[in-house]
């Protein structure tokens, strides 16, 4: 098994990617570059990282990251953010593409890679990490799902979770 660990795999590569995060909804095709431009403009606005949602990142029959079949600890070496090196290492050049693509015009970008479809996986990533606005395309039109699965997620007692907003980029429509 190679030393991923030696070559920053998992760690972020030693990249500037905590902080508060924001969430831009986006495909390895490129077809939601305004969604990632507007994301990126209110993270240099506001010292957010901008977390590209990759959401055809999920196979039906294969899962985007290794997992427990895969060579031993390899699922657990990545975090919820990956960063160039992460995306190298798991063959998602054109994700990563993206991710040069935003720290070229001046963000802090990193990626995640869901294993399941749907705004219940965008849902559940959103509240695992405390993203406060989510950046979607206008062509997406079960927006107003995600509106109601975030209001549904549970919070720890105790726990004041804050409003996410959420900014839809683009012309409406039926077609993601």
């Amino acid at each position: 098994m190679a030393d991923t660990g030696a070559r920053g795999i998992g760690t972020g590569g030693g990249e500037d990617i905590a902080g508060p995060a924001v969430i831009a909804y986006t495909t390895e095709d490129d077809r939601h570059r305004p969604v990632r431009q507007a994301a990126q403009a209110h993270a240099r606005e506001h010292g957010c990282v901008v977390v590209l949602f990759a959401a055809d990142a999920a196979g039906f029959m294969t899962e985007p990251m290794p997992n427990a079949l895969d060579a031993e600890g390899a699922g657990d070496r990545f975090s919820d953010r990956l960063g160039l090196a992460d995306l190298e290492y798991l063959g998602r050049s054109a994700l990563g593409d993206q991710v040069n693509e935003g720290r070229a015009a001046g963000a802090r970008v990193a990626a995640f890679l869901p294993k399941g479809h749907g705004m219940g996986a965008l849902a559940e990533y959103v509240h695992s990490v405390g993203a406060h606005i989510v950046y979607l395309p206008g062509v997406l039109a079960p927006h107003d799902e995600l509106s109601a699965l975030l209001g549904v997620l549970e919070t720890p007692p105790g726990v004041t979770r804050p409003e996410i907003e959420i900014r839809v980029v683009g012309p409406t429509g039926s077609t993601p």
